[in-house]
This record gives C-alpha cells, sequence and structure tokens, in this order.
C-alpha cells in the first residue's frame, strides 16, 4: 500500500501537454537553463529535466 503524505489535502499530479513538451524541446534548443524553463511555465525544475 502506498503511503504519500497526502493528509492535508488531496495531492493533484499532472502530466506535461503538448505544448509544454514543445516549449521545453524550443527552449532547450535556445540553450535555455531548466531552470528558466521552470520558471516559465511553472513547474518543478526536476519535471523539466525529466
Amino acid at each position: 500500500m502506498a503511503n504519500y503524505n497526502c493528509t492535508t489535502k488531496r495531492c493533484s499530479f499532472k502530466h506535461l501537454n503538448a505544448y509544454e513538451r514543445g516549449k521545453i524541446a524550443a527552449l532547450l534548443k535556445e540553450g535555455k537553463s531548466i531552470r528558466y524553463i521552470a520558471k516559465q511555465l511553472a513547474r518543478a525544475p526536476s519535471t523539466i529535466s525529466r
């Protein structure tokens, strides 16, 4: 049984959509950093790096 320590509210995980994936690819090609891209898309840097 998995326990994700979500006691106060329901955890909400969201996949990247096609637009976000395209934006990530374009920004990486321009040489932008992972942290810069994460801020632009309001996502965690670890999400972008994966």
